[in-house]
């Protein structure tokens, strides 16, 4: 695929959602824009088992249709390329004696039963159902009613004012704000919680497509799923220098 030169891209969340598949892998990630394409090869190293130095990378929209090659100069920053919410991050090896060298028979599988992965809500799969993409996009009927019913239940129980953490996918970081908004919301179905961060380490002000649901300063707000909630007494603390991979 030729290069696309592209402009620098612009806009008021320096954090991005993609969705990161390899041969071997599939998960949901997030980065920072100010990232070097050089950095974000030594961070898809451990999720995609692919050297940087062989790593070829394309992003994709959402109907898998290629935007760009990501290649080039490595000193440029992820955000110089048109990456949006929800594209899907390919990566491929270059070097394919390295995948000859690699005997996966004699590797021993875990697989997991589908139902088991159907019921898990850290899945891919997961996070299209709730925000109706792919073949969820169109049937209410592909969304689980127990799975609605408690996560409304798991919201209504978070009281608004209450200090919080808020868990990011990979599990090894939080960050902790104030909850200022629990309920539906038009931008997506289902009941959203509306975090405060302590930190601009958000996404919005609030406010979603012009719609307000809390009041707070730029980038400090951000909606998120009620189950990656936990409230409790969570002190302001400086999370800055910190990794943010989040939901």
């Amino acid at each position: 695929m030729d290069h696309l030169n592209v402009s620098a891209v612009s806009g008021s969340s320096a954090v991005v959602t993609l969705f990161v598949e390899s041969q071997n892998s599939s998960s949901e990630r997030r980065f920072q824009k100010s990232l070097t394409i050089e950095e974000l090869k030594v961070r898809l190293e451990p999720i995609v088992g692919i050297r940087p130095i062989d790593q070829q990378l394309v992003l994709l929209d959402a109907a898998s249709n290629p935007v760009c090659e990501i290649s080039g100069d490595d000193s440029r920053m992820l955000g110089f390329y048109p990456v949006k919410d929800l594209m899907t991050l390919s990566v491929k090896t270059t070097n394919s004696s390295a995948q000859m060298n690699f005997d996966e028979s004699q590797v021993e599988k875990y697989v997991m039963e589908d139902d088991e992965y159907d019921r898990r809500r850290d899945t891919v799969r997961a996070f299209k159902r709730r925000h109706r993409m792919g073949r969820f996009a169109d049937g209410a009927s592909e969304v689980s009613i127990d799975e609605d019913i408690k996560a409304k239940e798991l919201a209504l129980s978070i009281p608004v004012g209450s200090r919080c953490e808020v868990a990011l996918p990979d599990g090894e970081f939080r960050k902790r704000g104030t909850v200022r908004f629990v309920g539906e919301t038009g931008f997506r179905p289902g009941y959203w919680v509306g975090v405060e961060y302590d930190e601009p380490v958000g996404k919005n002000d609030g406010s979603v497509d012009g719609t307000k649901y809390f009041q707070c300063a730029a980038d400090y707000g951000s909606f998120v799923w009620p189950d990656k909630v936990t409230t409790g007494d969570f002190p302001e603390e400086d999370i800055f220098g910190s990794d943010l991979e989040e939901m």
